[in-house]
């Protein structure tokens, strides 16, 4: 080997190799000191994301098995709040065959019927008081069915369609006064007198928004993400805004709003200009709920656009119950539409049940007033709109404000009642009730199948034009009803106006007094209390609990119904409550309401026996995961001490070597002396 000073290929291929040994040292001392021979992707890319993704999974299984645990744990408090009003209805049962004995005189039955009452009174007491964080478990809430006013004729209804979207879920998060930023989905309530705005992040999906008790709270705002896609759902708000600020404003494409309970928006500010709920770039709103709004006076519509907003935007409402009232003549947006001097694109009603009135200029469903004020087609379907009256105003009750455009609309398989009952203002007069604007623009075609329909007008048509308007052609398909106007044509030209061609088959006239809509009481899907078992979106657990209240025991709907059926101041009263006294074998309401309690508690048994099984399902579940994941993952120290002990050795005989060759070129002294 030449002599050299300048380099030493020994030392370099040393240095490396002792850089080689130092680092497999380091990842040696890395799995030693963590117990995982997979520490980073580095380790292995494959079976480092198959680890991470089973980290997930074991996670979401532990959180699983707490789901069930409080589960469980829930529906016991509902098991014993169920305990005690069954053992509540048994003293009852006694204390009516106590009454039931002539060994009583009408002074001891009266005394008996006073314990009789506190006893349903503690029933309900433990009604109201049974409950789980807050969650009333047995008030009717989680019921399997619920009842809905439906028409058999199947014209009309409050269900609609649906977006599918999920309930917000998870642990509530109450919020006190100010203004807050949601960061998280999940569930926020609004504490006791609260007052500021909520404003939704980006990319936030899935917050539901309801209040602690239902005392009115004031000045409150919810804005949307900016970027849209807003899954929001309100529940129970009762709000009173005395700003000219939306109630609920969205922002970009594609947001849904949801409704539950009783939703209630009032104003108070006498010259609103914002839309009670903007809907942003497009909006559709659903439920089961109901939302109830009163303005003053103002250009901003109710559901829709500001007053003077441009927008292109669509409005879809699938479903609920909406009562919208414009309390003052000045009302220039539509309660349902634009805004006035505003437009909006298409309207879609795939459902609902509609009680609309106002006494401006704006059309109850379609455009502002003034300006050329626009709206897209009007497309209803299914839907029921029980009351949509137009108390002196000069635009449609469904269609164009005054001086304003809509397209074309379509009612198919709909209730619709719609009055107007202008004096004449603007100019020319009043519009029609269904579809044109009251001034010199125009409504679109006009098509209304296998409809229901009472519409009347002063000065426009029934169904049609406007006064001084036009409106393209009608077609009548199956219609019954009664349409009138008093100075325009029934079904065609509003006073002083024009239509194109007016097609009718199938018009049976039944005055409006003789109409009877067949309403009737029929069940529709409850609300389960959802225990959520598993790591996918559709594994859970469903419970339901019926009302245990008084009323629903007894099956009365009434505290006068309760109040007769539930007496013992008689033996004949109290025998009643027995049984027939020719039937043995016929149940009376007493035995009826126990067996309705123990059901529910059975019933609420086998969901706690279930969870109970899932719980065990879950934690075998976890451990064969975390087995597995382990195989993966974890070090075998002894190994990985055999390992670290030949790198570690390997590390040392480096160094000295590097020393030794490092040694060669001093050698070169030698030559030099």
């Amino acid at each position: 080997m030449a002599m050299t000073v300048v380099n030493n290929p020994s030392a370099n291929m040393t240095l490396g190799e002792l850089n080689k040994n130092v680092s497999k040292l380091g990842k040696q001392l890395s799995k030693v000191a963590s117990g995982l021979k997979i520490v980073s992707a580095g380790d292995g890319t494959a079976d480092y994301s198959i680890s991470e993704r089973m980290q997930a999974q074991i996670r979401s299984l532990r959180q699983d098995i707490d789901n069930t645990r409080t589960g469980r744990s829930m529906l016991k408090v509902a098991e014993g709040g169920i305990q005690g009003i069954v053992d509540e209805l048994r003293e009852m049962k006694q204390l009516a065959i106590n009454a039931a004995n002539d060994s009583n005189t009408d002074a001891d039955r009266a005394t008996i019927q006073k314990e009789f009452d506190e006893k349903l009174k503690q029933i309900d007491d433990i009604v109201a008081t049974t409950h789980y964080n807050g969650k009333l478990l047995l008030n009717g809430e989680y019921e399997r069915w619920q009842t809905a006013m439906v028409i058999d004729n199947g014209s009309g209804n409050s269900s609609g369609v649906s977006t599918g979207v999920v309930e917000p879920s998870g642990t509530p998060v109450t919020l006190a006064s100010g203004n807050h930023t949601i960061t998280t989905a999940g569930v926020y309530v609004l504490g006791a007198g609260f007052s500021g705005d909520i404003t939704i992040a980006n990319g936030v999906s899935g917050v539901k928004i309801k209040q602690a008790n239902s005392a009115q709270l004031t000045d409150v705002h919810i804005i949307g993400p900016a970027a849209g896609n807003a899954n929001l759902w309100i529940e129970g708000l009762n709000v009173k805004n005395t700003t000219d600020q939306s109630w609920i404003r969205f922002s970009g494409r594609d947001n849904v709003l949801s409704i539950k309970g009783r939703n209630f928006f009032d104003s108070t500010v006498n010259s609103f200009r914002n839309a009670i709920i903007n809907i942003g770039a497009g909006l559709t709103v659903e439920g089961d709920g109901s939302m109830e709004m009163h303005i003053l006076n103002g250009s901003g519509a109710m559901i829709g656009t500001d007053g003077g907003e441009r927008s292109n935007a669509n409005l879809t409402i699938n479903s609920g119950t909406y009562k919208l009232k414009g309390e003052q003549r000045l009302y220039n947006g539509a309660c349902i539409g634009s805004g006035g001097s505003g437009s909006i694109g298409d309207i879609y009603i795939n459902g609902g049940v509609f009680d609309i009135s106002t006494k401006g200029f704006g059309a109850n469903l379609g455009s502002g007033a003034y300006s050329h004020s626009k709206v897209g087609d009007i497309v209803i379907k299914n839907a029921r709109f029980t009351g949509t009256r137009g108390s002196g105003t000069e635009g449609a009750c469904i269609g164009g404000g005054m001086i304003g455009i809509v397209g074309n609309i379509t009612i198919e398989e709909s209730v619709i009642h719609a009055e107007s009952v202008s004096v004449g203002a603007g100019i020319g007069g009043s519009g029609s009730s269904l579809a044109g604007s009251s001034a010199d623009f125009r409504a679109g075609d006009i098509s209304i199948r296998n409809s229901i329909v009472y519409s009347s007008s002063i000065s426009g048509a029934g169904i049609g034009s406007g006064c001084y308007t036009g409106a393209g052609n009608i077609t009548i398909e199956n219609m019954t009803g009664f349409v009138t106007s008093e100075y325009g044509e029934d079904i065609g030209k509003g006073q002083a106006g024009a239509v194109g061609t007016v097609t009718i088959n199938g018009y049976t006239v039944i005055p409006e007094s003789d109409y009877k809509p067949n309403l009737r009481e029929a069940s529709i899907d409850g609300n389960p209390l959802m225990i959520h078992t598993g790591t996918k979106a559709n594994q859970r657990i469903n419970c339901y609990i019926e009302n245990l209240g008084t009323k629903a025991l007894f099956s009365v709907k009434t505290d006068e119904e309760l109040a007769e059926l539930a007496n013992v101041c008689t033996r004949a009263s109290a025998q009643r409550l027995l049984g027939s006294l020719t039937d043995p074998s016929v149940d009376g309401p007493l035995d009826k309401a126990i067996n309705y309690a123990l059901n529910e508690m059975t019933q609420v048994g086998s969901y706690i026996n279930r969870l109970e099984q899932t719980e065990d399902t879950l934690t075998i579940s976890h451990e064969n995961t975390t087995s597995s994941e382990s195989t993966i993952r974890d070090a075998d120290m002894a190994k990985e001490m055999m390992e670290y002990t030949k790198s570690n050795v390997l590390t040392q005989a480096a160094q000295s070597m590097l020393a030794q060759a490092n040694q060669n070129s001093s050698s070169v002294l030698s030559l030099l002396q």
